[in-house]
């Protein structure tokens, strides 16, 4: 039996490491509460509050109502709970030498430092396709993934608008990564980071990217707001979340991808001018 499995078995008998699991689960949610709102209302308030006005033609297809952002924050802040013990287990791999968080940043040299966090997304975009297009099959889709799509115009609060069972799935990528590569501690900062920015951006509703960036032979790998915003539309296509490459690889991309994309980044058109050409 692994020997943080085992830990944690004791520690139901134990409460001396009960509460030591106590501490590690409420700091755990404490960290990831912080990140997720964080990132989530610096989005939010950009794109949502403050530029509201002024970005209306990027917007991609409607506004989220009140309803959907109630729905979408207690979700997520119930998806936290879930999440959150996610991340105590994988202190407890770490600590049981199944995983390996190190904090000398030159410990494998400088190439792995710099390669490490690329290598981390990239194994995290390969297992959230693979589990998306499972969490799209019929069963699984209407008893779990479907409370995701009741956000048909997502707002950057749906980031972690999830049913428990898909928190649990989503909450396991960076567990799985440290079974596979020892990770620095600011790269596992880093890695969690630019996976609520992104991920918030992602259901913003609004396209940031400029004209021609979807069709750019290296920037159009990258996944865009519109492109995650058409897979809740539609629930169908578009499963990537990082990347679009595992979307065309496979047929999945949805086939008016590039031509919405167009279409909301089109320059801001520009305001009447009063009485100009008006007729006497």
């Amino acid at each position: 039996m692994p020997l943080w499995l085992q830990t944690y078995l004791d520690a139901l008998t134990n409460p001396g490491l009960w509460r030591a699991f106590r501490r590690v689960y409420w700091a755990a949610l404490v960290g990831d509460g912080g990140r997720y709102l964080a990132c989530v209302l610096l989005v939010w308030g950009l794109l949502h509050v403050l530029l509201r006005k002024r970005i209306a033609h990027r917007l991609i297809s409607a506004w989220p109502s009140r309803a959907d952002l109630r729905r979408e924050i207690t979700y997520s802040f119930s998806s936290l709970l879930v999440v959150s013990a996610g991340s105590a287990v994988m202190l407890a791999m770490v600590v049981s030498g199944w995983g390996q968080v190190y904090h000398d940043p030159l410990k494998y040299g400088w190439t792995w430092l710099l390669l490490s966090l690329p290598v981390a997304i990239v194994l995290h975009d390969l297992y959230f396709y693979w589990t998306h297009r499972l969490l799209h099959t019929p069963w699984l889709f209407r008893h779990v993934h479907g409370v995701h799509h009741r956000s048909r115009h997502p707002s950057p609060w749906a980031a972690l608008s999830f049913h428990p069972v898909e928190a649990l799935i989503q909450g396991a990528p960076l567990s799985l990564i440290l079974l596979v590569v020892p990770l620095d501690d600011y790269v596992v900062f880093a890695f969690l980071l630019h996976q609520m920015l992104r991920n918030a951006y992602g259901h913003g509703g609004v396209e940031l990217f400029p004209r021609g960036f979807a069709h750019h032979w290296f920037w159009g790998r990258f996944v865009t707001s519109t492109h995650h915003h058409l897979h809740h539309e539609t629930a169908q296509g578009n499963y990537g979340l990082w990347f679009t490459w595992w979307d065309r690889w496979c047929g999945t991309e949805r086939a008016e991808y590039l031509e919405r994309f167009d279409k909301v980044t089109m320059p801001r058109p520009r305001p009447a001018d009063d009485g100009a050409g008006a007729v006497a």
